[in-house]
């Protein structure tokens, strides 16, 4: 029943943003190499061997297939993709919770990962992180049942599910010590003797589970071992930089106890009452589980930069915590309360309202940040379909802003071109952070949102770098305005709810307004 419940609560404020929209590079990627596999039964993506596993392309086969059975584009299996993951996520922290702690705390905590903004905005799009989370989840939990049930099945599972989730994502290889750390800090290295064979088991399970990748790395390179990123030449950026390291350890923390992708420290301090009590309780099994799961799951973070979707791994054990605090204060609060007799049904009622009250401010940022970037997909696709239409068979490409050309130095070197924009427009895309790459081609388009232009958008530095360019460009060619294209307005009864968070501003007041430029006719 708690488990149905928890999946109207996923799949329900989920449904509007449901549509045959991809977005971004990582999710075209993934879903292109899922054609390429139904097509040719070969992993290909553009035609290139890929740098992304291949997890999250396998995983997509079955919902595009279920898709097309049911008369729905391809694409929109994309979106059931995401939701089905999210919610094993959110079932697997429920399972975690209730066996580490009560009912109460997997409940709160799997109600948190469900609605939190980063899973939230990722589940509807083929994005890699719900999937990946879904098994480092199903692994740790399966390895929590094994140590009660001694089963080799469940041993060989949670192995398993770790593999796989190193087949979604690269980064989860820093999850391979967490059993092992775990197993000696709690010390329950009783499980080596009483089990002889888990060392055996556990690695057989993590080889089936990442069986999909080695056999597609040998198909490209002949080596089981050699992965697609080698494509890239990463050999110059690992370098060690002390201060970027230690800048953002600073940032993790600080958003692990200001914000925690609610934009507001009430978790934190709800997190901070649980830690100290079961520090009290010397309660060495979750402290032994939780610490190195945070810590290994910043590392790949500390590196690559803290984005929001990268700090996915470590939620569901800061969710989880802070919903035992919130439980605690919960039990004390009863506790004071039944001296003066009050009745447990009033206590229950104000606590659940007071948890709501202090919490329900946070998910809207949630809806109104899903409806900001639903809103992109869908007036970005059109735009560039729109441009893509009109343009003349002449060879043009499309100039664009680096949001939506998706390009890099990694990338141009490696010569990759993935990204929603040329899926949609059937054209080539240019950068115009790159003008090298398009000063020399005369016939080109210019598709631009109009919203990053503007002085009341603060998410890109070089914004007004990209404007002095796109006026320059339109100016020099002789452009003109083609269309516009506007997405709709954020609900107003969610914006007028946010001024309830911390975080009432940024870019919530987002509405995509896309403008197609060409030659003068």
């Amino acid at each position: 029943m708690v488990l149905l419940a928890l999946l109207l609560i996923t799949v329900a404020p989920r449904l509007q943003f449901k549509g045959p929209y991809l977005y971004n590079g990582d999710p075209v990627a993934y879903f292109s190499g899922a054609e390429a596999l139904l097509q040719d039964g070969k992993y290909l993506i553009d035609g290139k061997t890929p740098i992304w596993p291949i997890g999250t392309s396998l995983s997509l086969l079955p919902f595009m297939k279920m898709s097309e059975v049911l008369g729905s584009p391809a694409e929109s299996g994309a979106f059931w993709h995401g939701v089905f993951f999210i919610f094993m996520a959110v079932a697997f922290t429920y399972l975690l919770g209730k066996r580490l702690f009560n009912p109460a705390t997997g409940i709160i905590a799997a109600i948190f990962l469900s609605l939190a903004e980063s899973p939230f905005i990722n589940s509807i799009n083929s994005a890699s992180d719900p999937g990946s989370l879904a098994m480092l989840l199903g692994a740790i939990y399966l390895m929590l049942l094994f140590l009660d049930t001694q089963s080799p099945r469940d041993l060989f599972l949670s192995f398993f599910m770790l593999g796989v989730a190193f087949v979604f994502r690269w980064n989860y290889v820093f999850f391979l010590p967490l059993f092992l750390v775990f197993l000696v800090g709690d010390r329950r290295i009783w499980a080596f003797h009483l089990y002889p064979s888990f060392w055996l088991l556990g690695f057989f399970g993590f080889l089936a589970g990442i069986s999909p990748q080695l056999v597609t790395n040998y198909s490209h390179f002949g080596n089981p071992f050699q992965i697609g990123y080698g494509q890239l030449d990463y050999s110059e950026q690992f370098v060690f930089n002390i201060i970027t390291y230690l800048k953002n350890i600073i940032r993790i923390v600080y958003r692990m106890m200001f914000t925690w992708d609610f934009f507001s420290p009430l978790l934190a301090m709800f997190g901070v009452l649980a830690i100290l009590s079961l520090w009290k309780e010397k309660r060495r099994d979750v402290l032994w589980l939780f610490l190195p799961w945070i810590v290994l799951g910043s590392l790949s973070v500390i590196y690559f930069g803290v984005k929001p979707r990268l700090l996915m791994p470590i939620m569901p054990a800061m969710f989880l915590i802070g919903a035992e605090g919130i439980v605690r204060a919960f039990f004390a609060l009863r506790k004071s309360l039944s001296i003066h007799h009050v009745s447990p049904k009033v206590i229950v009622v104000a606590s659940v309202f007071m948890v709501m009250t202090l919490f329900s401010p946070m998910f809207v940022r949630t809806f109104l940040h899903a409806h900001g970037h639903f809103q992109d997909k869908v007036v970005m696709q059109k735009a560039f379909r729109t441009a893509g239409a009109i343009m003349p068979g002449n060879g043009a490409k499309i100039i664009t802003q680096p949001y939506y050309a998706g390009q890099n130095p990694d990338w141009l070197r490696a010569g990759w071109d993935v990204w929603a924009s040329k899926r949609y427009a059937g054209r080539k895309i240019r950068s115009f952070e790159f003008p090298e790459t398009w000063e020399n081609e005369k016939k080109n388009w210019v598709v631009v949102n109009r919203f990053w232009f503007e002085g009341s958008s603060v998410r890109f530095e070089n914004s007004r770098e990209m404007l002095n360019r796109f006026d320059s460009l339109c100016v020099a060619r002789d452009l003109e305005l083609k269309m516009t294209l506007d997405g709709e307005a954020e609900p107003l009864f969610l914006k007028k709810l946010n001024m309830l968070t911390y975080y009432p501003v940024d870019f919530l007041e987002y509405r995509p307004s896309f403008e197609i430029w060409g030659p003068r006719e």
